[in-house]
């Protein structure tokens, strides 16, 4: 029996089996129709889910994409711009700031358009943020992505520091040099809420929403995102981790309990990501209104075409989700023919072209292309023809009003249906940016040729001014060097004694002579600072040595008004700068404070460490400068009008060079001061934390030893008579002098008498200075004979170079020749120099002269303390008998000085008082003193012997010295 059989005769038996038989027939049916029916919709809804949201994502990703790839392209037009590169390696920030705001106008959508060093410190922004320049971003992840990468990078979400303090997404590039070598960094950041109403706010039908991530997993826009509230991070979410790993694809993942179909798309070059969620409820809630419905058309058989109409138009309604979004899209999307004709246009078309669909489909699109184009698109189709791929091609097409638009088109062709795939995206905004770019361009290339050209000009003018003021310093200062010379040696008495009004004249000639070379070495010095030449020569130094060699220059102006000068140095350290410059900073300075401090008043001199920098201050009692003034004092020959008089003496450059040699050494000055009570001068040095030494290198002095009878020979070459002369005279009192005039009578000298030093000019008629120094350094006998040059021109480095000893520039002081001489050649202190009778006293002065006279001693007699110091400073003695009580300067100060200079600590000192000393003062007097005299008693014979005692032991430790 078979089966049908079997089972005809079960449902035969009874009614209920019929019943049931039929019922199960029904249903079986029916219900295997739904629940197939069941499956196949969630396939393809499923299916069709995949499809919408990856098309979503992709498309998504590409918007992205070419925002970030937009933006990256117009800050790296303006970082590669020419003049902003120039005024990037200039520092210009000025014209930084300007270009900045330009590029702001430009992209509106920044928050911000920034610049800065490769360290990450910001140096110019707009809008301005003056807060927030100067101060050091690398801990920024947009700084150290590309750091990282060194190229264009896309940073992650973060909180900006600009109110009202929005998260943010910044872009930074590279600012390169025209080698191609990064610079700086130019940096954009968008705030979210901008990016996110131009991608993710975007509602689609259907249930999607789209989000975006950056690299790190943290939320950058979203449909229900807060640009002022903390970052989300989805980094723990799956696709958000399979973005981050760079993958593609869909699926169904749980959040905050809620089930998504989830697509997720890589961005290609930002290293982001784009989420394409929509609920699951959603979807399931779509399959199981058909289910229904298929249950229902089961039980209600009449209805089931009806029913299946339904499920069917339902289905394709769910199909129809991708072609609306196709028609939202902004890209012109459309199908084309190889016969030249339009299949599908998308209605951004119609948007963009102002053309119906109709009209678009009805002609070639070639005769809606610029004739100009047509050439070039035609070419493009046949490649497309022939199966290749285009990217990025352009061309205009005509619109409706009869204009014309650039578009982009990235195309691909299906040869079986004869059909061309193509997606455009109008570029006209951009082309005519480009088009502004390439105008400013040309027409900051043609403002540059004209700027060069004008800094050629400017440069030529600087070169021939420095030429013309050395020329005039040559020329000024030869004459000068003779008047300066010669009314010292007038006011000395050198030449006879002069009378009152001839003494008046001479210091006329003197304090004019001295105004025009401190006229002349201003105006050289400012113009080497202008010009750039000014050399400075750092090295490390302490500043204990430097400050006493300045006071004890400054101490005999201070005297003469009776200002008590006071120095304070709380710091060992040394300092970093050129110590011929700082000298004459602080010289400058305290010459200042003597001239505007009145008589008995104070100046201070304070140095202290205030952590890598060294503080000296110059604080006066003087007049005090009025607050309005006080901005100008540091001007060039800008000086400050005093109650009483029209204007100071001077040059009024001395500050202004003041300031500019404290700034080329990196320091600062400024200026402390109450009208009427006195000014603080402070300029800061870098401390000696630097090594280096100075660029110019003296020669150590190499002392000779001592003739063993006579005074020294000195060797005095110049091709002037005048210049000869005025030098024979400042040496004749303690040397023997010989003169040559040229540089061949000077070696044959040199040859013939073996002088124990020589001064040498350096431009003579006949031959260079350098030239007979040279000789004299090959020659192995004369190699070792100290040379000083003496001369107009500034070649300091050349004349060490050759082996000079020591170079002098002209005019000069006797006294600074004498110290040069004594530095290299020493002088027999013996009774042959003369004994300096110090006293107020003019007629204890002319017995002292007698008595001394009487047993054989040279006398010099002078009627002060100031004007003893003067001659100490200037010529040798063998002795000193001091009077103690004289007005002004009184003999414990003379003594007090005497013993702080380091040629004169063992000069013996004779004191001869009528003063009732205290305890105290004898102790000083025994200490500092050989022999003290009472001026009551009879003490001539006692003197003589005391003088010729100190004398003898002082010759004859010498000559055991020499032995």
């Amino acid at each position: 029996m078979n089966v049908r059989e079997k089972i005809g005769r079960w449902t035969s038996k009874t009614g209920l089996r019929l019943h049931l038989f039929l019922l199960l027939l029904m249903l079986l049916p029916i219900t295997f129709f739904a629940y197939c029916v069941a499956h196949l919709l969630r396939d393809e809804a499923r299916s069709q889910a995949v499809a919408e949201g990856s098309q979503i994502a992709r498309v998504s990703s590409e918007l992205l994409d070419d925002h970030f790839r937009q933006s990256k392209a117009f800050l790296e037009s303006v970082a590669t711009g020419g003049s902003f590169r120039r005024a990037w390696e200039a520092r210009d920030l000025s014209d930084i700031d300007s270009q900045l705001q330009q590029a702001s106008r430009l992209r509106p959508d920044f928050y911000f358009i920034s610049v800065y060093d490769l360290d990450g410190t910001m140096r110019g922004i707009y809008p301005p943020q003056p807060s927030l320049l100067n101060r050091n971003y690398d801990f920024r992840n947009w700084y150290q992505g590309f750091t990282g990468q060194q190229k264009p990078y896309v940073s992650e979400v973060y909180r900006t520091l600009i109110p009202p303090f929005p998260l943010v997404t910044a872009i930074a590039v590279p600012i390169t040099d025209e080698a191609g070598k990064t610079i700086g960094i130019l940096m954009a950041p968008f705030a979210l809420d901008s990016l996110n109403r131009s991608l993710a706010a975007t509602k689609f039908k259907g249930g999607w929403t789209i989000s975006v991530v950056d690299q790190s997993g943290h939320l950058a826009a979203g449909p229900r995102i807060d640009p002022f509230s903390q970052e989300i991070d989805l980094s723990h979410y799956e696709p958000v981790q399979q973005l981050i790993r760079g993958r593609t694809g869909f699926g169904t993942f749980s959040r905050a309990e809620n089930k998504f179909s989830t697509a997720y798309q890589p961005t290609a070059e930002s290293g982001w990501g784009v989420l394409v969620e929509k609920p699951t409820a959603i979807l399931e809630a779509s399959v199981w209104t058909v289910e229904r419905w298929v249950w229902f058309l089961g039980i209600v058989f009449l209805v089931l075409g009806l029913a299946t109409t339904i499920f069917i138009g339902s289905l394709y309604s769910q199909l129809e989700t991708g072609n609306r979004f196709l028609d939202l899209s902004i890209d012109m999307l459309c199908t084309a023919g190889f016969d030249g004709y339009f299949k599908y246009v998308s209605p951004a078309f119609e948007t963009l072209l102002g053309f119906s669909r109709e009209e678009l489909l009805a002609k070639p699109y070639l005769e809606f292309v610029h004739f100009e184009d047509r050439q070039a698109t035609r070419a493009e189709s046949g490649r497309l023809s022939d199966g290749k791929v285009t990217f990025a091609f352009e061309n205009r097409y005509l619109c409706k009003d009869g204009t014309y638009k650039w578009i982009s088109w990235n195309a691909v062709a299906v040869e079986e249906k004869q059909l061309i795939y193509a997606a455009g995206r109008e570029i006209t905004e951009r082309k005519r940016i480009e088009q502004e770019r390439e105008r400013l361009t040309s027409e900051v290339e043609k403002a540059n040729r004209e700027l060069e050209l004008r800094n050629r000009e400017a440069e030529h003018a600087t070169h021939m001014k420095s030429k013309f003021l050395a020329n005039m310093s040559h020329e000024l200062r030869t004459p000068l060097n003779a008047i300066i010379g010669f009314s010292d040696l007038l006011a000395e008495g050198t030449a006879g004694t002069l009378n009152a009004k001839q003494q008046r004249f001479v210091n006329h000639i003197k304090q004019g002579s001295s105004h025009l070379l401190q006229l002349i070495n201003d105006v050289l010095d400012l113009s080497k600072i202008e010009a750039g030449q000014l050399e400075i020569r750092c090295e490390n130094f302490p500043v204990a040595e430097a400050i006493p060699e300045v006071l004890s220059n400054i101490r005999p102006l201070a005297m003469a008004k009776n200002i008590e000068v006071k120095q304070k140095i709380q710091t060992g350290r040394t300092v970093f700068a050129d110590r011929v410059r700082f000298k004459q900073i602080l010289y400058n300075l305290l010459s200042n404070a003597v001239k505007f401090t009145p008589k008995d008043g104070k100046i201070d001199v304070v140095c202290a460490e205030e952590g890598d920098i060294l503080s000296t201050s110059v604080t006066d009692t003087g007049i005090g400068i009025r607050p309005e003034d006080q901005s100008m004092i540091f001007e060039e020959f800008r000086q400050v009008l005093t109650p009483g008089k029209n204007q100071e003496e001077g040059t009024g450059l001395g500050l202004a060079i003041t300031r500019r040699l404290v700034e080329r050494q990196r320091g600062k000055i400024f200026v402390e001061s109450v009208f009427g009570k006195g000014s603080r001068f402070t300029f800061t040095l870098p401390t000696g934390a630097q090594t280096g030494s100075p660029e110019l290198i003296r020669p150590a002095p190499q002392m000779r030893p001592a003739p063993a009878a006579g005074k020294p020979l000195i060797l005095v070459v110049d091709d002037e008579d005048p210049a000869r002369e005025l030098l024979a005279s400042y040496l004749s009192p303690d040397y023997r002098i010989i003169t040559a005039s040229s540089g061949a009578e000077a070696l044959k000298k040199v040859y013939e008498l073996r002088p124990d030093a020589i001064t040498l000019d350096v431009l003579m008629a006949g031959g260079n200075g350098f030239e007979t120094l040279a000789r004299l350094r090959q020659t192995p006998e004369l190699a070792n004979t100290p040379v000083i040059i003496v001369s107009i021109v500034d070649q300091q480095r050349v004349g060490f170079a050759v082996g000079a000893a020591d170079y002098l520039i002209k005019p000069i002081r006797r006294n600074l020749l004498l110290e040069t001489i004594r530095k290299h050649v020493p002088t027999n202190t013996d009774e042959d120099d003369p004994i300096l009778l110090v006293d107020d006293d003019a007629a204890s002065l002319q017995l002292l002269e007698e008595t001394l006279r009487l047993a054989g001693y040279e006398t010099q007699s002078v009627q002060s303390g100031v004007r003893a110091l003067e001659v100490l400073s200037s010529k040798m003695v063998s002795a000193v008998v001091l009077d103690l009580l004289m007005p002004g300067m009184d003999g414990f100060e003379v003594i007090r000085h005497v013993r702080k200079e380091q040629t004169l600590k063992d000069l013996p000192i004779f004191v001869m008082t009528g003063k009732r000393l205290t305890a105290e003062e004898s102790d000083l007097l025994a200490c500092h003193t050989q022999a003290l005299f009472h001026k009551a008693t009879s003490c001539g014979e006692q003197l003589i012997s005391e003088v010729g005692r100190v004398l003898q032991v002082r010759k004859m430790a010498a000559a055991a010295a020499k032995s």
